[in-house]
């Protein structure tokens, strides 16, 4: 009998520990794939160099993060503010083509091959096809993510992440079309970590609970505006950073959601960033 009752429990043990060494690696997968990342703790002050009416006139004094387009900006650049000590963002379209940047206009076949619908509203943007040309688009994401790198970005500003709350492609319900962009996210972040780069969540609030564990910062426009500021609370209990922007908005509204939510602001007055 005893050895019975000895060969159910050791039978027991094995059992759960195959079963086991797979939790703590599911667990553990974030931690790993982040190592040799650059971090952006919550309070992380930062400079607007890469987008909206402002993003020449942003001053980088006093900063510690700025954040610059990565066609735009020469690799001296952003090899000078990294000798400042200063941490660069690198915005990329990983939702959209752009008929005028330097990929497009050099393989535009490939850019056909992962076309959606129009990006209303951006002349010379279409949406990529995260549904049905998956491969495709992730060809052309990948060889922007490898220019970052080479560029010397510590990180990543992916925009455009919102496909499944828009008309951007044919043939998809809603839900077909979230699950796909929570897939194309993942895949997002873990070629950036692969590549030593951290990556920002830009808006999408409502994918945070999906994906707060594999993004290293948030970047977000008009939370403030829309009363939406709430759902980045997530970000600043993991002590990740949160980067807000306003267009126009009431300063005392901002300073008070920035220091409720973590969110380091800016507010676009008289075409430029004021903090």
């Amino acid at each position: 009998m005893f050895y019975q009752i000895t060969a159910v429990i050791v039978l027991a043990c094995l059992i759960f520990s195959v079963f086991a060494a797979p939790i703590e690696q599911i667990r553990d997968h974030a931690k790993v794939e982040r190592r040799g990342v650059t971090d952006f703790p919550q309070g992380s002050k930062w400079s607007n160099r890469a987008w909206g009416a402002g993003r020449d006139k942003d001053s980088v004094s006093g900063k510690s993060v700025v954040d610059v387009d990565l066609f735009d900006t020469d690799p001296s650049e952003i090899k000078n503010y990294k000798s400042q000590g200063k941490k660069v963002i690198c915005y990329v379209n990983v939702g959209a083509s752009e008929s005028w940047r330097e990929d497009f206009k050099k393989d535009e076949a490939a850019f056909k091959k992962a076309k959606g619908k129009n990006l209303k509203g951006w002349k010379g943007e279409f949406w990529f096809d995260i549904v049905h040309k998956l491969p495709q688009v992730k060809a052309i994401v990948g060889k922007r993510f490898n220019l970052a790198k080479d560029k010397g970005c510590d990180a990543i500003e992916a925009d455009n992440v919102d496909c499944y709350q828009n008309d951007c492609v044919s043939g998809a319900s809603d839900e077909v079309k979230k699950d796909a962009q929570i897939a194309y996210d993942k895949w997002q972040t873990s070629k950036a970590h692969s590549l030593g780069m951290a990556i920002g969540l830009k808006n999408s609030l409502d994918l945070i609970p999906d994906l707060i564990d594999h993004y290293d910062f948030a970047m977000n426009e008009q939370c403030v505006e829309y009363g939406e500021c709430r759902h980045l609370e997530a970000f600043k209990k993991q002590n990740k950073a949160v980067f807000g922007t306003e267009y126009g908005e009431n300063e005392s509204k901002i300073k008070a959601e920035a220091k409720k939510y973590g969110i380091v602001s800016k507010n676009e007055k008289g075409g430029k960033w004021v903090d």
